[in-house]
């Protein structure tokens, strides 16, 4: 009887176990509506052979078909696809494979055969469950913020930032200066009507009106209007007559005598102070006057007269463009006609003052906090899970 050498049987018996059956996992036949998608789940054991055939039954091709291993680790990716021949995936670790059939048609349907077969490692693992089912779960993240906490308080010197006035300057402009021909009621080709229009400086705020270092503002302003010799006469009047107000104290303030005696005269000296110097005019060519407020193209009438001359003090309407309606009521002879206008505007200076208070003040601390948020979701699991 002939002897098998001993290193013949040892390697013998150290063979592994082959030529395991292909199992069948799943055969379906799928239909992806047009412009739809739709998706199948199986779970394969650690070792496995995974064996993929897909084949068309009607309809074009599928756009996207995809094996993927849940959650987000793709296999195989192919596209335009019309069948799959015998592609095989080796399985790594036990798990769910997502198959994915995307069909862009716009008017046909898809109707694909898919043969999913599977090839154990070992006859251990060949009574391997596939069955996926879907469970509940609830997923948790956390939303991080910081937040200031407070937490007591503490008595501590604060150094604060105050702004305070340091000085006031107040100047007068002239915003119109002139002299108006105004015709007869009787010319022709001219009206007897005229406007004169102006427009009062602009408030400034230096380097801005929220906290500024400088305001520049009008405060007031005034008109005089006259017509002819006798015009003039009454202003002339009235600025001598200022200026000995002045003499007498009976003005209020050196800022005011300034500048009244710079050459404004009676009119700043009503601009600023509301003090009229001017008397009842003598007889002349009158005017009739109307002082108005522009508002979008309308006007607001803010006073009228009909006289030699007229005069008067605006404290409530400091911006914006104004007008001046001079009516000549005389049949044959034009009239000349002087208008003055004049705005006052102050100008305060600010600067900052720093000073140590004794102040509780709260003692806050950052911190980070994370709050749970709570979601349910659905999830495949393998059915023997």
């Amino acid at each position: 009887m002939a002897r098998i050498p001993f290193i013949l049987l040892s390697s013998l018996c150290c063979l592994p176990a082959v030529g395991q059956e292909w199992i069948t996992v799943a055969e379906l036949t799928i239909e992806v509506g047009p412009g739809k998608e739709e998706t199948v789940y199986y779970g394969f054991e650690a070792g496995d052979e995974m064996l993929v055939n897909l084949e068309m039954v009607e309809g074009k091709s599928l756009r996207t078909f995809e094996v993927e291993e849940y959650p987000d680790n793709s296999r195989l990716l192919e596209y335009d696809v019309t069948g799959i021949k015998d592609k095989r995936l080796k399985v790594y670790s036990r798990g769910i494979y997502r198959f994915y059939l995307r069909n862009t048609a716009l008017l046909k349907k898809a109707v694909y055969r898919l043969h999913l077969q599977r090839r154990p490692a070992s006859p251990s693992t060949a009574n391997f469950n596939p069955a996926v089912k879907w469970v509940e779960r609830v997923d948790t993240t956390y939303s991080v913020q910081s937040e200031t906490l407070v937490e007591g308080s503490e008595v501590k010197e604060v150094q604060q930032r105050r702004r305070v006035l340091d000085k006031v300057d107040t100047s007068v402009v002239t915003i119109l200066e002139k002299l108006e021909r105004v015709h007869s009621r009787t010319n022709f080709g001219s009206d007897n009507v005229a406007y004169v229009t102006f427009e009062l400086p602009q408030n400034r705020y230096e380097p801005n009106k929220t906290e500024p270092y400088q305001v520049t503002e009008v405060t007031s302003w005034a008109y005089w209007i006259g017509t002819g010799e006798a015009g003039k006469q009454v202003l002339d009047e009235a600025n001598v007559k200022a200026l000995a107000k002045i003499a007498k104290g009976v003005t209020t303030g050196a800022i005011s005598a300034g500048l009244v005696s710079s050459g404004y005269g009676a009119l700043a000296l009503l601009a600023i102070e509301g003090v009229s110097t001017f008397s009842n005019p003598p007889s002349g060519e009158n005017v009739k006057y109307e002082i108005l407020r522009d508002q979008n193209g309308s006007y607001e009438l803010l006073s009228k007269g009909n006289s030699v001359t007229g005069f008067g003090r605006v404290g409530h309407y400091t911006q914006g463009n104004f007008a001046i309606k001079l009516d000549n009521d005389n049949y044959v002879e034009g009239i000349n006609v002087n208008v003055k206008v004049i705005a006052v505007t102050e100008t305060r200076s600010y600067r900052d003052e720093y000073v140590t208070e004794v102040r509780e003040v709260p003692v806050s601390e950052r911190k980070v906090v994370r709050t749970p948020i709570f979601n349910r979701v659905k999830a495949p699991v393998l059915s023997e899970q």
